[in-house]
């Protein structure tokens, strides 16, 4: 009979096969988002090779001092809406970046059609793996 793996077993496969660590991998895929462009805290996590960790991209992102310039702003929820409460000088904060970037919002949603990266019909192997 075959033992389960222990929780915390893909992650520490996923770190014996890179030699950044986790919150390093999640940085770098944030970091490839383009310009006017969105992507969901799950598709962050499948680029940096950690499928089904979307919680984890949020808590990364959270714990990252904002002087990193990174764009954390084009990091939104799977329904295309920011994830701060609407009125909170954070949401405002997002939602001004991501409009001056030229991403469109729609009843407080963005078309992850249109501005989603990587495009649903981009192969996820291309987008890792190409030079």
């Amino acid at each position: 009979m075959k033992k389960k793996a222990k929780k915390g077993a893909r992650a520490k496969r996923v770190l014996a096969a890179s030699s950044q660590s986790v919150p390093e991998m999640i940085l770098a895929a944030v970091r490839r988002i383009p310009r006017g462009k969105v992507c969901t805290y799950g598709n962050v996590a499948e680029v940096a090779g950690l499928p089904r960790r979307a919680r984890l991209v949020g808590t990364v992102l959270r714990q990252t001092p904002a002087a990193r310039g990174l764009p954390w702003y084009r990091v939104i929820n799977a329904g295309g809406r920011i994830s701060f409460p609407v009125g909170s000088d954070a949401y405002a904060r997002q939602r001004h970046k991501l409009e001056a970037e030229g991403v469109v919002f729609a009843g407080g949603r963005v078309d992850l059609r249109r501005y989603g990266w990587p495009a649903r019909d981009e192969r996820l192997d291309e987008l890792l793996w190409k030079p």
